[in-house]
Order: structure tokens, then sequence, then C-alpha cells
């Protein structure tokens, strides 16, 4: 896979199951090589359940090896896997993504491809209680995915698709907890 996406100057996203150390091992072929290949920025790894396992001094080493290549990471937020190190990963500067590969499917009948409320799941699952921490599961899901998604530039700026939901909240925060209707949705400017 990497020998093609360097030939084809294409990404890879790799979805990444294995638990503890064999996850680990993965991880850190994947780092290198990335690496080797120059593909900083271009490879994904989804799910990556394996980093959630480790002793915190494994996880830093793998977090600071992916910052070092540019490899970023993506979760759909599951229930029943091992909490990503959000906090560490975030501070480290890694992109994160958060996503759905399935609405209701064997894996998680819960879904309903409301971005809202996955990011609700994700700041439960990170434990997030304070302002700060529920506005960063937001802009998970919403402004920081633009690149993800192959925007540059992808948030409430000049210059930006006009792609809007409002809500009626006082807050980021209040939005997040309460998940209220979608009043209005815009794409591109666009009442939809």
């Amino acid at each position: 896979m990497f020998g093609i996406a360097d030939r084809r100057g294409v990404g890879i996203d790799i979805h990444l199951h294995d638990g503890g150390e064999l996850g680990a091992f993965q991880y850190e072929l994947i780092i290198e090589r990335t690496r080797a290949l120059g593909l900083g920025g271009r490879v994904n790894v989804a799910h990556g359940f394996a980093i959630g396992e480790l002793p915190p001094a494994r996880q830093q080493a793998l977090v600071e090896g992916m910052r070092e290549a540019g490899v970023s990471i993506t979760t759909v937020a599951p229930i029943n896997a091992p909490r990503l190190p959000l906090r560490l990963l975030r501070d480290a500067g890694i992109p994160v993504g958060l996503g759905t590969d399935g609405i209701r499917d064997l894996w998680g009948p819960y879904g309903d491809g409301d971005m809202l409320r996955l990011a609700t799941r994700l700041a439960q699952l990170s434990g997030a209680r304070r302002d700060e921490e529920l506005t960063e599961a937001v802009r998970i899901a919403t402004s920081d995915a633009g690149a993800f998604v192959g925007r540059p530039v992808h948030d409430l700026v000049a210059g930006a698709p006009a792609d809007v939901v409002l809500v009626d909240a006082q807050n980021v925060p209040e939005a997040l907890v309460a998940a209220p209707a979608r009043e209005l949705v815009l794409v591109g400017g666009v009442p939809v």
C-alpha cells in the first residue's frame, strides 16, 4: 500500500483494529514507512484501538512518532473500544478526525449519522467535562474535520464555504450536550 501511495501520490487510510503490543508494532511500522517514503500528512490510522490500551510511556512514544512522521488518526468513537488518549494526541498536534463508517451496522446499532450526537459520544468517552473540552469535541467533528475531506479552510471565517448548521443554544457546549433540532442548515450558503 505504501509503495502504491508513493508512486501515485495519494494518501492511505489504514484501518487498524489489532490491540495491545501487536497494534503498537503495527503503528511503529506505519510510522517507519511514512517517514521512509516522505508520506507525512498523507497517512491516517482509522480506529487504532491499540493506542488506548498501552501504558502512558508507550502511548507517548507512539504519539511522538506519529507527530514526527505526520500520521493522523480518525475515530468513530465506539462505545466498546479502549479510550483514545485524545488530550495527548491533540497536545502533540496530531490531527484527530471523527466520522462514521456505518450508520447502523453489525458493530454498532446506535448511529444515525448525526455528527453532533457523535461529537457528544466522543466527549463522553473522552471524559470531557469542562466547556473547553466540550467545545474541542465539536471542533474535531466540524472545523478540524475539513482537512480530512480536502478542505484547507472549514470554519466560520471569510473565504470558507458557507456550510453552517444553526441550532438554538447559548454556546457550543450547550449545543453539544442538548443536541437541539437543526433550525437551519446551509450548504454553500444555500438552505437545504
